[in-house]
C-alpha cells in the first residue's frame, strides 16, 4: 500500500493531466456530437370476442405468448415499408429499422416503441405511424383463414409526441465517462512509468542495486535561484557533511584512510560538490586536507572555489613545478586546493603512471587527508586507475540521476579492480514531494543560516563567508566564481 501511495505521489500530475484530457475530449465529443431526438408510444394487447371467462383466461395466455413476436415484428419491412411511404421518409426500412426499437417487460402485454430522429417532430411521426402499421399488420397476420376477424387486438395507449429535449448526446454522462476513463489511462500510465522507471530515488532503490553502506543522505538546496549544490555551510545543512565526516571516520576503523577517492557512477551526479564540501568539513575539524581535481577531461573544483587553474595536478606531473607551489590554500582552516591544471590530451596514461603514485605519497606526507574528485566510473578508466595508488573510494549516488542498473554496473566494475568501496553517499535528495526523506532535513537544533547573511544585516562578512558563498553556488558543470578568493 505504501508503495502504491507513493506512485500516486509521484505522478499526480500525470494522472491529473489525462482527467483533464478525458474530460475536455467528452466536453468536445458533446459537442461536435448531433443532436438525436427519442419519441415513445406504447401499444396494448389484447384478445377480443371473449365470452367467457374461461375464453378471457385462455385470451390472455395467448396475447402473453404473441407479445414477444409482435415485438419484433417491428423492425420487419412488413411494418416499416408503410411508415416511410406515408412519412415520405429518404431512407430503407434496414436503415430505418436501426433507429426504432420495441421492447416489452416480462409477463406484461404492453410493447414499448422508441423511435431516434434528428428532428423530434419526425420522430414523434415514425413512433406513431410505427403504432398503426402495427395494428394492421398484426390484423392482417392474424385474421383466420375462415373469415372471422382476428382474435387479438392492439390499441395504441398514448400518442407519441415531439420531445422537448435531447436525448443525445448525453452530455453529464459523457463528461463522467471521460474523466473515468483519463483517470484510468493515468493510472495504467503511472504504473508503466514506475515499473520501467529504474532510477535510484530512495534508500529502498538505492538498497537493490548495491549491499554498501549508505554514509550520508545529502539533501538539496532550500535556497531557491541557487545551484544544486545541496548545503550552506554554517546552517543545518553542514549537519549532513559533519554526519558524513563521522561516518568516514567508523569505516576507517581498522586501517588506514589518509587518501580517499571521491567519485559517481555517471556524470551529474554531484561528486565535486560533495567533494568540496567534505573536504572543508574535514578540514573544519582541524586536520589539514588536500583537495585535488583529478577530473581532467571535466573539472570544476577551480571554477567552484575562484582559483586559478593554469597551475595544478598536470602541471606538477610533468615537472614544471613541485605540490607546495601548486597547491593553493582556500579559506580559514586547513584546507588547500590543487587544481587541474591545463588539461593534458592523455589523463588515463598521466594518473596511472608512476609519477603520479609517487605525487600521492607525498601528498600523504604533507597533509592529514588527500581527496581527490574523481572522472565517473562507467564513462572512463580514471577513477579506477587512482583506487591503484589510494586508501579508498566514496561512491557518490545522485537522487533521481543514476539508474540502478547503472549503479549496479559501477559497483560490479569497482569491485573487479578490487576498490576498497567504504560506501556508498546518496546525493540530492529532494526536501519536498513523494521522494523527500525527512531523516535528512534540518538538523536537530540548528538555526538556518545564509552566507549572505552578513551583508544583509549590513555585518562585515568574513572570508570563510566569501567562501561558504562559492560552495553553494559551485556544482558539477555549474559554477559561481568568487570576486576576492581567499589564498594565502
Amino acid at each position: 500500500m505504501r508503495e502504491q501511495i507513493l506512485v500516486l505521489r509521484r505522478n499526480w500530475m500525470l494522472i491529473v493531466s489525462f482527467a483533464l484530457i478525458g474530460l475536455i475530449t467528452a466536453a468536445v465529443v458533446s459537442v461536435i456530437m448531433p443532436k438525436a431526438y427519442t419519441a415513445n408510444s406504447s401499444i396494448f394487447v389484447s384478445t377480443q370476442n371473449v365470452e367467457s371467462s374461461a375464453e378471457l383466461q385462455q385470451g390472455s395466455v395467448f396475447a402473453l405468448a404473441r407479445v414477444q413476436s409482435y415485438v419484433d415484428l417491428v423492425r420487419k419491412p412488413q411494418v416499416l415499408d408503410p411508415v416511410i411511404e406515408k412519412l415520405n421518409l429518404d431512407t430503407t426500412a434496414p436503415e430505418l429499422a436501426k433507429n426504432v426499437k420495441a421492447s416489452t417487460s416480462r409477463n406484461t402485454v404492453l410493447i414499448e416503441i422508441e423511435a431516434v430522429d434528428s428532428s423530434p417532430e419526425r420522430a414523434a411521426e415514425i413512433a406513431n405511424g410505427v403504432v398503426s402499421s402495427l395494428i394492421v399488420s398484426v390484423a392482417d397476420l392474424e385474421r383466420p383463414t375462415n373469415g372471422l376477424p382476428s382474435p387479438v387486438r392492439l390499441s395504441s395507449v398514448d400518442t407519441a409526441q415531439a420531445p422537448v429535449s435531447p436525448s443525445s448526446p448525453k452530455t453529464s454522462l459523457n463528461l463522467l465517462l471521460g474523466l473515468l476513463y483519463g483517470l484510468a489511462a493515468g493510472l495504467v500510465v503511472a504504473i508503466l512509468r514506475n515499473v520501467l522507471d529504474r532510477h535510484v530515488r530512495t534508500e529502498a532503490d538505492l538498497r537493490r542495486s548495491t549491499s554498501l553502506a549508505l554514509l550520508g543522505g545529502i539533501t538539496e538546496s532550500a535556497t531557491p535561484g541557487v545551484s544544486s549544490a545541496p548545503f550552506v555551510l554554517g546552517g543545518s545543512g553542514s549537519d549532513a557533511f559533519r554526519q558524513l565526516r563521522t561516518n568516514l571516520e567508523f569505516a576507517a576503523v581498522g586501517h588506514e584512510m589518509q587518501s580517499v577517492v571521491v567519485t559517481s557512477s555517471q556524470a551529474g551526479e554531484g561528486k565535486s560538490t560533495v567533494a568540496l564540501n567534505l573536504a572543508l568539513s574535514i578540514a573544519q575539524s582541524g586536520r589539514s586536507v588536500l583537495l585535488v581535481d583529478a577530473d581532467l577531461r571535466l573539472p570544476s573544483v577551480a571554477a567552484a572555489t575562484g582559483l586559478e587553474q593554469t597551475v595544478g595536478l598536470t602541471t606538477v606531473l610533468i615537472g614544471r613545478t613541485n605540490l607546495s607551489d601548486a597547491a593553493q590554500h582556500w579559506g580559514n582552516g586547513g584546507l588547500s586546493v590543487l587544481t587541474s591544471g591545463p588539461l593534458p590530451p592523455n589523463p588515463t596514461e598521466l594518473l596511472g603512471s608512476s609519477t603520479m603514485q609517487k605525487l600521492i605519497g607525498e601528498m600523504e606526507e604533507a597533509y592529514d587527508v588527500v581527496i581527490f574528485d574523481a572522472p565517473p566510473v562507467l564513462p572512463v578508466a580514471d577513477a579506477t586507475i587512482l583506487t591503484r595508488y589510494t586508501d579508498s573510494l566514496l561512491l557518490v549516488v545522485g537522487a533521481t540521476k543514476v539508474s540502478q542498473h547503472n549503479l549496479s554496473k559501477a559497483v560490479e566494475q569497482l569491485n573487479l579492480v578490487k576498490a576498497n568501496v567504504i560506501g556508498v553517499v546518496l546525493n540530492r535528495i529532494p526536501r519536498k514531494g513523494p521522494d523527500a526523506n525527512s531523516a535528512y532535513l534540518a538538523g536537530y537544533g540548528a538555526v538556518p543560516a545564509s552566507p549572505l547573511d552578513g551583508e544583509q544585516s549590513g555585518q562585515p562578512s568574513s572570508p570563510i563567508a566569501e567562501a561558504e558563498a562559492a560552495i553553494v553556488h559551485g556544482g558539477e558543470g555549474r559554477s559561481a566564481r568568487r570576486k576576492h578568493p581567499v589564498k594565502s
